[in-house]
């Protein structure tokens, strides 16, 4: 009987050191599912096409999902808004200002690709829409085209969290949901602070 129990023990053991090395090659890698929120702040401007704009501080959020299509290669679905509020605006030369709030939404697919040293570069052509609310009085763009670029650097924080700094640009083209309505154009640039799980 001692001989089984040893031989159990042994293969025990033995399966839990095989285990704990997969872990070890395993960790500090991008490779398998990803996910990437990033909080922070930065700058927006939107001006029209029939000379209205917009622009103020703006506080940013996004949130990306996805898988690794190859070592330090990730595609995923990426959702990421900026929402500036009580913006400095303007209409035919004449500033206005009131209780606003202008929010850039927008969704699509990104690609990040990690170097060595954990820098990392992200783009993601997205479906986005704008919206602005004013003194309870509220509207919004039909759905447009954008883009995020990202450059970022993050160091490990664990066997797969990563947190990290990342400087962002974006843009989107929109036309308004009215009938022959001017078309929106909008930049963002933004710094934020991300937690990445691989």
């Amino acid at each position: 009987m001692k001989p089984f129990i040893w031989s159990c023990a042994g293969l025990c053991l033995a399966a839990a050191v095989a285990a704990s090395a997969q872990e070890q090659e395993q960790s500090h890698r991008h490779a398998g599912g990803f996910l990437r929120p990033d909080l922070g702040v930065g700058y927006i401007a939107m001006k029209t096409s029939d000379d209205a704009s917009l622009s103020g501080l703006a506080e940013t959020f996004g949130f990306a999902a996805g898988v690794s299509i190859s070592e330090n290669g990730i595609l995923a679905l990426h959702v990421w808004e900026a929402v500036v509020r009580n913006p400095s605006m303007s209409m035919g030369g004449s500033s206005a200002s009131g209780n606003s709030t202008a929010t850039l939404l927008a969704i699509g697919p990104e690609y990040t690709a990690y170097t060595k040293d954990n820098f990392f570069f992200s783009i993601s052509p997205s479906l986005t829409r704008i919206a602005v609310e004013t003194n309870g009085m509220s509207g919004a763009t039909n759905w447009g085209l954008g883009m995020r670029a990202s450059l970022g650097k993050e160091w490990w924080a664990g066997e797969h969290w990563g947190l990290g700094v990342v400087g962002q640009l974006s843009l989107s083209l929109n036309e308004d949901s009215g009938q022959n309505g001017p078309t929106w154009t909008a930049w963002a640039t933004t710094i934020a602070f991300s937690a990445t799980y691989n």
